[in-house]
């Protein structure tokens, strides 16, 4: 399993790479989109609406002796505005390097390397999945056994599709269709991403005991977090810099579920028994 740092450095590679590549190439998805109500970050730059146009800018000039205008940005074959997460970072990326050349900066690698940072740290590259509180669920007062029954019979019930539709590992998926570049392997994660759905669904529509709440929210916050990982890996091939970071989270993930299942289990045998 690739390390954090590696694929930072594999994010950055393609970054730079792709900033050329992106001026004459349509977008082929769209960026990941969050619960604006549990959900404090707000992205630096929309990239569904307004982008960062610095570095149109810098690539337009216009001739004084014949008012003629040179804009490297346009070509024939797309009008479109690029939407991608990698699409974003390759702006960002080539306008602060475009800069930097401007001013005469001596493009040392320590200049490199902050221009990279300084990319990398936008808010826009950082991990974003739905975060779910306790005003999203539905909660009883009610505290007796009948209602713990109740409760633990509605969690397996949520786990179901799970347990019996997820017939493949992500992760061997993901890492078939990246290394063959295969579009028609990314999709063996539909079904998965449909189950996944099914289950944070069901946990929302599940009435929650009072003091059942924290466990609750673990698992179903968990649940969200593997949910994000799946859709920004299915999108790798179209979008690398959301879709490889994934690789690693849905690894951290996974772990956080287990944990989130095997607290909720504790939780309820106490109230079962």
């Amino acid at each position: 399993m690739p390390s954090r740092k590696i694929i930072s450095v594999l994010i950055l590679c393609i970054g730079v790479i792709l900033s050329v590549w992106l001026f004459t190439n349509k977008p082929q998805t769209k960026a990941v989109t969050t619960d604006e109500d549990a959900v404090p970050a707000v992205a630096a730059i929309n990239i569904e609406g307004k982008v960062n146009e610095d570095w149109k800018k810098m690539l337009t000039s216009v001739d004084p002796k014949n008012s003629k205008v040179v804009d490297l940005t346009k070509n024939q074959t797309s009008t479109e505005d690029d939407t991608t997460l990698t699409d974003q970072m390759s702006r960002d990326f080539m306008a602060q390097y475009l800069l930097a050349v401007k001013n005469g900066t001596d493009l040392t690698p320590e200049v490199a390397d902050t221009i990279a940072k300084n990319t990398l740290s936008l808010p826009e590259y950082s991990k974003k999945s739905v975060v779910y509180i306790k005003s999203n669920l539905k909660v009883t007062p009610r505290n007796d056994k009948e209602t713990w029954v109740k409760y633990q019979g509605k969690i397996n019930q949520a786990l179901m599709p799970l347990y019996f539709e997820v017939k493949d590992d992500p992760l061997r998926i993901f890492s078939s269709a990246v290394s063959r570049e295969d579009e028609a392997e990314l999709k063996k994660l539909d079904p998965i991403i449909l189950s996944n759905k099914s289950v944070i669904k069901y946990l929302l529509e599940i009435e929650v005991p009072e003091s059942a709440i924290q466990v609750h929210l673990e698992l179903l916050n968990a649940s969200a977090s593997i949910l994000s990982d799946l859709e920004s890996m299915r999108v790798a091939i179209g979008d690398p810099v959301r879709g490889l970071p994934a690789l690693g989270y849905y690894s951290e993930d996974a772990q956080k579920f287990a944990v989130a299942l095997s607290n909720m289990n504790v939780f309820l045998l106490q109230r079962t028994i």
